[in-house]
């Protein structure tokens, strides 16, 4: 013998759903950062020329906790208020998840702007004679001088 509420099946709430891409969209964000945050580059010291190189500066840039912190910190956030204003009448769950799938996506994309303007940035002020130049993010640099002294 069965009882009516173990015959009809359970069906996953829109909420569950939310959060589950919310879990997927943050884990694939932290793989983009994680691809933007890893760059290396070697501009030349200035006066270099093209038949005579004088050194270079190495920059070599890993992932930095603070933004993954900061993009987890959206995530939880979002699911944490969202988990308290449910069945709000303004303010739901979905909005407040959508709102912290807003912040993990608004971290990546500044991650990536960020990377593309420090990788230029870097080749600029070194050109111009800033050997060392500001960088956000977990950037060590190197400067390899070469001599011609016999």
């Amino acid at each position: 013998m069965t009882t009516p509420a173990a015959e009809t099946p359970t069906r996953e709430s829109l909420f569950t759903r939310d959060a589950r891409k919310l879990v997927w969209i943050t884990l694939i964000c932290l793989f983009l950062q994680v691809l933007a945050q890893n760059w290396s580059a070697g501009p030349l010291l200035p006066g270099s020329t093209a038949e005579e190189t004088l050194g270079s500066v190495e920059f070599q840039a890993r992932p930095w906790i603070g933004w993954v912190l900061l993009t987890i910190g959206f995530a939880v956030a979002g699911f944490v208020v969202g988990v308290a204003r449910r069945g709000a009448a303004r303010w739901d769950q979905d909005r407040v998840i959508a709102l912290g799938l807003a912040g993990v996506l608004g971290v990546t994309v500044l991650v990536w702007v960020l990377f593309i303007v420090q990788y230029e940035w870097v080749y600029w002020a070194v050109a111009h004679g800033t050997l060392h130049p500001f960088t956000i993010g977990d950037v060590s640099w190197s400067i390899q001088r070469l001599d011609d002294a016999p």
